[in-house]
């Protein structure tokens, strides 16, 4: 999983992409995997509450299990899923409070209105 950091001191040596992908910012680190776009997509899409095994995730998202269990940890640590308790197969829940999600929807809607303008 990727993780902001900053820049050292010299980074003459670097080019400003390089510089980019070695010190991604959070909006770098939800695009740089397609994936993850295509499960936030179908997070999206999915109502508050809704629960998921990895493998109906993977479907719901259009991309392959090995990506969920690849990405999960970050969808976890960004709060747009949570464990269920107790479930087998394990099962995740769209969290009804994430704020993130909040903010994709916003953007999701001014991007649409721009477009449809």
């Amino acid at each position: 999983m990727s993780s902001q950091k900053s820049p050292p001191d010299s980074a003459d040596d670097l080019s400003m992409d390089d510089l980019r992908d070695e010190y991604p910012s959070g909006w770098r680190i939800l695009v740089q995997n397609e994936s993850v776009g295509y499960i936030l997509d179908a997070l999206m899409d999915a109502l508050p509450g809704s629960e998921f095994t990895k493998s109906e995730l993977a479907t719901e998202a259009g991309v392959s299990r090995q990506s969920v269990y690849t990405h999960l940890d970050l969808l976890l640590v960004l709060g747009v899923l949570e464990p269920v308790e107790d479930s087998s197969p394990e099962r995740y829940r769209v969290d009804s409070d994430s704020e993130l999600l909040d903010l994709l929807h916003q953007v999701n809607g001014k991007v649409n209105k721009r477009l449809s303008e």
